[in-house]
């Protein structure tokens, strides 16, 4: 009997994708294999390892070792910062760390947590000696938190030698639903409690409806372990109690692989970072006008015309590799296929007759950037496609929400083309802009139908704000299936974008260009001088990027309706200028600046509180491998309080 190619292909991508998947599983549980026996050697030791280690970590309570170090750390009880200060015999000898955990050890959180009390003291913390207890619906949950627990020691000891400690820690996690896959109402909320019980025991307590809360938890906890270089030892909080829970659901970073391709490890190096700051949603903006990266098995021809080359692709099991590793991080991965502008590369393969200005040139009188082309809404064909496309989407993706792109249409465009102008004439109409915005109302309402045949039956559809966000024209789009990702420039009242879809009762995104792109403020690329957006977009704007602030200066007519219609907002990097190799230090440490704000909401503090913490977190996430871009230099980061200008600091600096 003859095999059908495409199905033996797809056949095979599974069982390629099957044996990725129990490889990750095989790694992590030869990490927690190795974990186990290490614990189980150090308990073996017994009554030797007390005699060979009595001068050292016997007990919860860290001994002061000999130091090489010249330097001591203390803590200014007025200041709550940590001085450092010349060795002397009245001082005591004290790591930065050990220091700092006793000193507002909560300025180790980020974001920090909306209800929190951590006392200032702490314990030796011994990664290889935690006992797991979990308490969850299925075997998937609980292996979820086993594996979400050994990747965090993972990056906590890395290479570093430690020192024995016969300091145990229980560790109790309790989740009470069975949810796997991060979705758009899932309950991120969680309970931690760190505790000494005795000694050399600490009782740490997590509680959490979702598998999604208790990583969260995880991470605060592990936020709050720290290398002591005076001791080896790691040490941690141990008077911990922290309920905590983000304002808004929507917190994401938006990043392009089009204009550049990113390998798939890079992609999994950001949404680790995301994970670092709770941030949960990775929007894929994964097609443009500049290359089509994706390989479909219904329509082959798309990758094979639209990447820049073979080895810049991403198969269906790359895909769903990123979808699986994102939700272990909490993070749900929202694709974007740009349309009906900002496509070409790719549409080579099926009929020409279905886009319209592709390549045209000069560029500028035909697109916002080279290369031109978009679909020709008046081509019945196009939509086939166009379904097809959909499916593909939705089978690697799924069915939770799907972004549509559709911004910086072109009107010239269109205008030109007699395959639309004879479209307009057979339904009554002109060419101008009330008929270009008849057209265009065409191809949202039947991309809304194709959608639905494709497997969304309930479409969850986020746009861009564009041309038909307009006063004029927003009513001919439904709230109920449309959210609007705003990329206005927030700065300018004079712009309505913002009051009209928050009046007409839109669900929004904030990712007001302002402040949240972060391609801004580099070099020109289509000429000399600055990008379009400039200047720089420094951490300090994400930070402080209130969505209800932009609200209320704009005196919506419906302010508390509009509050809750927020879903939250995204960073974006835009990748005319950056790869691979560069975009960690475009995204962070910023991308962490707005998680904050997102998670926090109106509770956010000022930018100059948040300093301290947004230094160690970058530091942190340096220390976790990721190249976030610094912010300061290393003497303000030991002395902290010395370098930022500004009311209430202590500095000697005058002007």
């Amino acid at each position: 009997m003859e095999v059908n190619r495409g199905h033996a292909k797809h056949i095979i991508r599974r069982a390629v994708a099957y044996l990725r998947i129990k490889v990750n599983q095989l790694r992590s549980i030869l990490q927690m294999f190795l974990r186990f026996h290490k614990m189980r050697l150090a308990q073996s030791l017994g009554g030797l390892a007390a005699v060979l280690l009595f001068f050292h970590s016997f007990s919860s309570s860290p001994v002061a070792i000999s130091s090489s170090s010249p330097w001591t750390w203390i803590c200014s009880p007025e200041q709550k910062i940590c001085l450092k200060q010349q060795r002397n015999q009245t001082l005591v000898n004290q790591s930065e760390a050990a220091c700092r955990l006793k000193c507002s050890p909560e300025n180790y959180l980020w974001p920090l947590p909306s209800d929190f009390s951590v006392e200032e003291k702490f314990s030796i913390f011994n990664p290889n000696n935690v006992a797991e207890f979990v308490k969850a619906p299925t075997k998937e949950v609980k292996n979820m938190v086993s594996d979400a627990v050994a990747w965090q020691v993972e990056k906590l000891v890395k290479n570093r030698d430690i020192k024995y400690s016969s300091v145990k820690t229980n560790l109790l996690v309790v989740i009470s639903s069975d949810l796997t896959k991060p979705d758009l109402n899932m309950n991120e909320e969680y309970f931690l409690e760190i505790k000494e019980d005795g000694e050399n025991i600490l009782e740490v307590e997590i509680i959490a409806e979702t598998y999604f809360g208790a990583r969260h938890a995880l991470e605060t906890m592990f936020q709050l372990a720290q290398f002591d270089q005076f001791t080896s030892n790691f040490i941690i909080s141990s008077d911990v109690r922290v309920t905590d829970k983000p304002f808004y659901p929507h917190r994401g970073v938006m990043l392009d692989t089009a204009r550049n391709f990113i390998p798939v490890e890079n992609i999994k190096t950001m949404i680790d970072s995301m994970s670092y700051s709770k941030l949960n949603v990775f929007h894929w903006h994964i097609t443009d006008s500049q290359s089509f990266p994706l390989k479909m098995d219904s329509l082959p021809g798309f990758a094979e015309f639209g990447a820049y080359s073979p080895e810049e692709t991403y198969s269906q099991w790359q895909v769903e590799d990123i979808v699986e590793h994102a939700a272990k991080r909490g993070v749900r991965v929202l694709p974007e296929l740009d349309a009906p502008a900002h496509v070409g590369a790719g549409w080579e393969a099926v009929d020409p007759s279905y886009t319209l200005c592709v390549n045209k040139e000069p560029w500028t009188d035909w697109c916002v950037e080279p290369p031109c082309g978009q679909l020709n809404p008046a081509s019945s064909g196009m939509y086939d496609v166009l379904e097809k496309i959909y499916t593909e989407f939705i089978n690697m993706f799924g069915d939770t929400q799907f972004h549509m792109g559709g911004d910086e249409i072109h009107v010239g465009c269109w205008n030109a083309s007699t395959d639309v102008a004879t479209w307009l004439e057979q339904k009554g109409r002109g060419r101008e802009e009330e008929d270009i915005i008849f057209i265009w109302n065409h191809f949202l309402q039947e991309s809304v139908k194709r959608i639905k045949k494709a497997g969304m039956a309930v479409p969850k559809l986020i746009l861009w704000n564009n041309g038909m966000t307009k006063a004029e024209h927003i009513h001919l789009m439904d709230p109920a299936i449309f959210a609007i990702q705003l990329w206005t420039n927030s700065k300018d009242l004079g712009d309505q974008t913002i009051k009209t879809v928050a009046e007409k009762g839109f669900k929004m995104i904030f990712s007001n260009y302002d402040s949240t792109y972060l391609d801004c403020g580099f070099g020109g690329w289509v000429s000399d001088g600055n990008n379009w957006c400039a200047p720089y977009k420094e951490w300090q704007l994400q930070h402080q990027n209130d969505p209800i602030k932009m609200l209320e200066e704009r005196n919506v007519t419906n302010l508390e309706e509009a509050k809750a219609n927020v879903l939250g907002g995204e960073v974006a990097l835009w990748t005319e200028q950056a790869d691979g190799h560069s975009m960690m230090s475009r995204l962070e440490p910023r991308a962490a600046a707005y998680g904050e704000q997102l998670w926090r909401g109106p509770s956010t503090g000022s930018w100059m509180e948040a300093e301290r913490r947004m230094v160690r977190h970058r530091g942190r996430l340096v220390d976790r491998g990721v190249g976030a871009e610094t912010l300061t230099h290393g003497w303000c980061r030991q002395n902290e309080g010395k370098c930022v200008l500004g009311a209430g600091l202590d500095t000697d600096t005058s002007f």
